[in-house]
């Protein structure tokens, strides 16, 4: 792995797992990609946000959910929020964004309001 990727930290697996903890077409693949997936770069502002990879698991996980935006949360007490992304069936991006305050910190799972999955068979 180049020394500027990394595995998923143990917090942000936390929060992409609460929010995929909904039941619908695809979630159990991508549910399956959290363990081996990389993070693969950073937002430069300083958030949470983290670009995704899949990991090392084979394509037989590949969900059958399609390309932007899978899930959205809001977090209890803040005006932040969270959005999941999937490109090609794997997890692509965890967003962390802030509307009034500087950049967001990741938050945590206990806190997140989760939206119904966008359908996007």
């Amino acid at each position: 792995m180049p020394s500027d990727e990394r595995r998923l930290s143990v917090e942000e697996q936390a929060v992409i797992l609460a929010l995929l903890a909904q039941d619908f077409p695809g979630a159990d693949e991508l549910r399956a990609q959290i363990p081996s997936a990389v993070v693969s770069g950073r937002c430069a502002c300083g958030c949470a946000t983290v670009d995704l990879r899949a990991g090392t698991e084979p394509r037989a996980l590949t969900s059958p959910v399609q390309d932007g935006v899978l899930i959205s949360a809001g977090v209890r007490g803040r005006s932040d929020g969270v959005l999941l992304f999937v490109e090609e069936g794997h997890l692509s991006l965890l967003e962390v964004y802030s509307i009034e305050d500087g950049p967001a910190t990741l938050p945590r799972p206990e806190d997140l309001i989760v939206d119904a999955p966008v359908s996007r068979e």
